[in-house]
């Protein structure tokens, strides 16, 4: 039996293959895309967006560039990084419970030539995502290449299950479901201090810098919470959409969370192997080949002005519609069940909490009938956060509430991006994120270097 994926996927793939230029089942849903807001944390419905109908296709600039690949399509991390002129090394990290982990670091650029001494910056990726994520803007632009650029030497990271990071000394990810018994809470007590102590290692640095985005800053607040040796580790962390407490997300995640709950894993882990398939896996079984989800007959069915309106709200004018193929060529990665039932239990108590396996199963790991909250205020690294007002995974009540579990004044900046509709993936794939946010990082880091030198 072909494994199932994620539903998102599959019904954009239903939306490929059934419409057609004749079809009466062409569509366009955008201007009236409406995700309600459970009424769990919060009772009010967010209101449609309203723009333009020039905002609201993209077929006539992915019909005119279909046949334009982007040249980092298919390629991997390293060979993005030396195609731009970047010097890059390829390291391995073992965690503790055997996973094997790939790991870039850049060290120099045509800017900056590769030496010692140079501030080291660990940049941990999010859902669905690895080490690409972070290139998807122009190489002009993205955060990796200006840090490179300014004299800092960055380390891209890759969490374990991802494509890059398929390793584990005993285990084997295609035929031991046990592989994927993971979610955020083991990349953030296994992943990030094996990661943190290997840039240490090899740049020579005391401590280091840390940018995450999404998921990359939940495993933050949970390495340094559960493993407060951490906190001596790094200067400083810059946080691009803080998810910790979720309770107010309106992403159509919610609703997956609100149909399964926490039975998620144990529903649909045995007839997936626990994890959720790569695109490439998708595009396999269902025979499509990169960039058919912004075909011409795509975008009449809605598929690209929808899927990622649908999933991280509409930004027509930050969009890269002619890059899409190379947005959808690095994203979604592999990920587990586990990780993607813990969002949602996130999101349905309105906690941040270890995961939930039941009454009886709780008491046997934890001792208490409910799972542990994780203990923000342990947390002292001075920490920034971004934040922006069309993010449906990362509200700004929610940035809210994760600021007042940490002490006082360890986030010494709250950071609104200044565009309104500005959402999660922008952080990674706006036309302006580097005006936007990657010059006001850069800024941040620079700050923080000169003050602890």
């Amino acid at each position: 039996m072909a494994k199932l994926h994620c539903i998102w996927s599959i019904c954009v793939i239903i939306l490929c293959t059934l419409c057609n230029k004749n079809s009466p089942l062409a569509l366009s849903l955008t201007p009236t895309i409406r995700i309600p807001n459970l009424p769990i944390c919060a009772p009010n419905e967010v209101p449609p967006i309203d723009l333009p109908d020039d905002f609201l296709t993209c077929s006539e600039e992915v019909a005119e560039n279909r046949d334009k690949i982007h040249p980092d399509v298919g390629k991997r991390t390293d060979e993005i990084v030396a195609s731009y002129g970047y010097s890059s090394e390829i390291h391995n990290v073992t965690t503790w419970d055997g996973y094997i982990l790939t790991v870039y670091r850049i060290t120099g650029g045509p800017k900056s030539p590769p030496a010692r001494g140079k501030p080291a910056v660990y940049f941990n990726h999010g859902i669905l995502g690895n080490s690409d994520n972070w290139l998807l803007v122009s190489s002009e632009k993205n955060l990796p290449f200006k840090l490179v650029d300014a004299g800092y030497e960055v380390w891209l990271s890759n969490c374990r299950g991802n494509s890059y990071s398929l390793g584990h000394e005993t285990l084997n990810s295609e035929t031991d479901s046990e592989y994927w018994e993971f979610s955020w809470h083991e990349m953030g007590v296994g992943d990030v201090p094996a990661v943190v102590d290997k840039i240490i290692s090899v740049s020579g640095n005391e401590k280091i810098l840390f940018v995450a985005h999404s998921m990359g800053t939940t495993e933050y607040f949970v390495a340094l919470s559960e493993v407060p040796s951490l906190n001596d580790k790094l200067i400083a962390a810059v946080l691009l959409a803080p998810a910790a407490y979720m309770g107010h997300a309106t992403n159509v995640l919610r609703l997956v969370g609100v149909t399964v709950g926490v039975g998620a894993q144990n529903v649909v882990g045995p007839v997936t192997g626990q994890r959720v398939d790569e695109l490439t896996e998708i595009q396999k079984y269902f025979g499509l080949s990169l960039g058919d989800l912004c075909t011409p007959t795509a975008t009449r069915c809605g598929v690209c002005d929808n899927l990622i309106p649908l999933l991280f709200e509409f930004d027509a004018p930050q969009t890269n519609y002619t890059n899409l193929p190379l947005f959808f060529d690095k994203i979604p990665d592999n990920v587990s069940i586990k990780t993607v039932s813990h969002f949602a239990q996130s999101m349905n108590t309105c906690g941040f909490r270890q995961y939930d396996y039941g009454p009886s199963e709780n008491v046997a790991r934890y001792g208490t009938l409910n799972p542990p909250s994780y203990n923000l205020s342990a947390i002292t690294v001075p920490t920034y956060f971004f934040h922006s007002d069309q993010d449906n995974l990362v509200q700004f009540d929610d940035v809210q509430i994760t600021l007042n579990h940490m002490q006082p004044g360890v986030v010494k900046e709250v950071i609104r991006v200044d565009w309104n509709l500005f959402n999660h993936v922008d952080f990674i794939f706006a036309k302006d994120a580097d005006t936007l946010v990657y010059n006001k990082v850069l800024q941040i880091l620079n700050n923080v270097i000169n003050k602890s030198e």
